[in-house]
Parts: structure tokens; C-alpha cells; sequence
């Protein structure tokens, strides 16, 4: 029998990105839609918050990531002192 995933209790730190985000647009399709009560929507809103939490982390790890790997490209690409330059004349040190 497949899982109802609209009640996928798993904790927000365990879910990937993209299935954080899958949960918090059901939560809100759910909510907007007037499906649930007022005490379900309140339980759903707090595991909305939790899941966002998530998502901004994750984002976060990932815009580090991508800025840590820009700078060692960069870093690697640039020409060591006394080399020629891109132009083809040597840089001083000065």
C-alpha cells in the first residue's frame, strides 16, 4: 500500500532540500484550502516553520559551499608571482 506522503512525520533535520520544500507546499495547499481545523492548522504551521528552518539551512551550507569553491577557483586561476599574465606581459610586484 503506498504512503500517505500529506502525513509524512519525519523530522525536518532528517528530509532532503527538495523534500522539505514538496512537505511545506502540501502543508499550505492543505491550510489555504480549508481541509483541516483550526488546531491542525496550527500543527501544521509549526512544522511549516520547522521545515523552512531546514531549507534555510541547508541553503545556507550550500551558498557557503558555492562561495568556498569560487574562491579556490579563483585563487587557482590566478597567475603566480614573476609568471606572464593573461596578456602575456610579467606583472611587478609593485
Amino acid at each position: 500500500m503506498p504512503k500517505d506522503e500529506s502525513n509524512d512525520a519525519s523530522p525536518p533535520d532528517a528530509l532532503d532540500f527538495e523534500r522539505a520544500v514538496e512537505q511545506i507546499e502540501q502543508i499550505i495547499e492543505r491550510i489555504e484550502s480549508g481541509q483541516i481545523g483550526l488546531e491542525r492548522s496550527i500543527g501544521e504551521y509549526e512544522r511549516g516553520v520547522a521545515l523552512i528552518r531546514r531549507c534555510r539551512e541547508a541553503l545556507g551550507k550550500a551558498e557557503q559551499r558555492v562561495e568556498e569553491l569560487t574562491s579556490r577557483m579563483q585563487a587557482d586561476s590566478k597567475p603566480s608571482r614573476g609568471a606572464p599574465s593573461a596578456s602575456g606581459a610579467e606583472e611587478t610586484p609593485f
